[in-house]
């Protein structure tokens, strides 16, 4: 992956006028981005649980199957703009201290190999020149070249609460730096996996299922119990399964509830107001097995304003909306599955201190994947 330019990245402008201007008039809020009343709390009738002991081999013998006839593919959300862990890049971070070989990438990549399918990663502006280095370096983690696909995110400028875009200030040079423009969320992937020619090589190459999940969650593996579990959804006519856990008081991001008597993941942001996350038991993990019949057709996903600052020249914080979209929103439109899984599954890394207290679980992962933990 070459060090993109804003060339090299989509950039609808029509769009983005549209949306600004939509800002400008009031018509995107974090008010409007509310649900008018409370979803329902997921029943356990509606839930696929992962520990039923009758159905386990049975599911676990499905899933080999599958991946052995290479039917599943995995995609790895690499994206976004590389604001925590210091700056850096979260794929290239090493998830044991002094192994500078074993990043969140080498071991998510090592677990795909371990499977024998192809890896997909995705990027964004702010990670493609790091983590392209770095894949560079590790060989993919010995995932064969023909199995290697990788995307970019696509781009959009960050603009004032009024709708003036930021790049009209002056001291705006007009580069893809982390200040002027943002990746405009994960819900980006489902256009850009399809718009990008992936969705169709992996068609072309027999896969009919993919799973996605993010770089830092290095407990959501291609296990074949679960997978057979998203298989048999997929006969009881669902087009995607997403992983839920119990949710526990720290848990910080969305829950998946029922509205309008489907299963779908809700951002606790979208919560009415008054409504807390702490109502809704069971989690979003944010890995989701989507069939690729699902991912050849395009969502109307919403678009959000979401507020951040930045540093600009005469500010030192400089408040500004990025555009962004909801991966998760697919359930709105695609028929959802949920799979109660167990929460070793669900391993997300935010900060250096989550990195320490889950050493001892990251030695484990690492050596299930083939890896020397040293």
């Amino acid at each position: 992956m070459l060090r993109p330019s804003v060339a090299d990245i989509a950039f609808d402008a029509a769009l983005f006028d549209e949306l600004r201007s939509a800002l400008a008039r009031g018509e995107l809020s974090p008010t409007r981005a509310r649900l008018t009343a409370p979803p329902r709390p997921l029943g356990d009738d509606v839930l696929l649980d992962l520990g039923r002991a009758d159905a386990r081999p049975r599911w676990r013998a499905r899933g080999q199957d599958a991946l052995a006839a290479r039917k599943v593919a995995a995609l790895i959300l690499n994206g976004g703009m590389a604001t925590r862990f210091g700056g850096v890049v979260k794929g290239v971070v090493p998830v044991l201290p002094d192994r500078p070989d074993l990043s969140f990438l080498a071991v998510k990549l090592a677990g795909v190999r371990a499977a024998g399918v192809p890896a997909v990663v995705m990027h964004s502006f702010a990670t493609a020149a790091a983590s392209g280095d770095h894949l560079a370096t590790i060989g993919w983690s010995g995932v064969p070249a023909d199995d290697r696909h990788e995307f970019l995110q696509s781009l959009m400028p960050r603009v004032l609460p009024d709708g003036t875009p930021l790049v009209s200030l002056p001291g705006a040079d007009g580069l893809p730096d982390t200040t002027v423009y943002a990746a405009p969320g994960h819900g980006d992937t489902l256009r850009r996996v399809r718009d990008s020619g992936v969705v169709a090589e992996l068609r072309r190459s027999g896969v009919e299922h993919l799973l996605v999940s993010n770089v830092d969650n290095l407990g959501a593996s291609l296990d074949p119990t679960v997978l057979g579990a998203h298989l048999d959804a997929v006969d009881a006519g669902a087009e995607l399964s997403v992983e839920v856990v119990a949710r526990a008081p720290d848990d910080a991001g969305g829950c998946v509830a029922e509205v309008d008597g489907r299963a779908t993941i809700i951002e606790s942001f979208r919560l009415p107001p008054g409504v807390s996350l702490a109502q809704y038991p069971h989690f979003n993990t944010n890995t989701l097995w989507i069939s690729l019949a699902a991912l050849e057709r395009p969502y109307p996903l919403t678009w959000f304003p979401v507020q951040r600052s930045v540093e600009w020249p005469g500010r030192d914080d400089l408040p500004v909306i990025q555009f962004e979209q909801l991966i998760g929103q697919i359930t709105e439109f695609a028929r959802t599955a949920c799979l109660r899984v167990d929460r070793a599954r669900f391993l997300p890394i935010k900060t250096r201190d989550d990195l320490a207290a889950a050493r001892p679980a990251m030695t484990e992962i690492v050596r299930s994947v083939g890896l020397d933990p040293g």
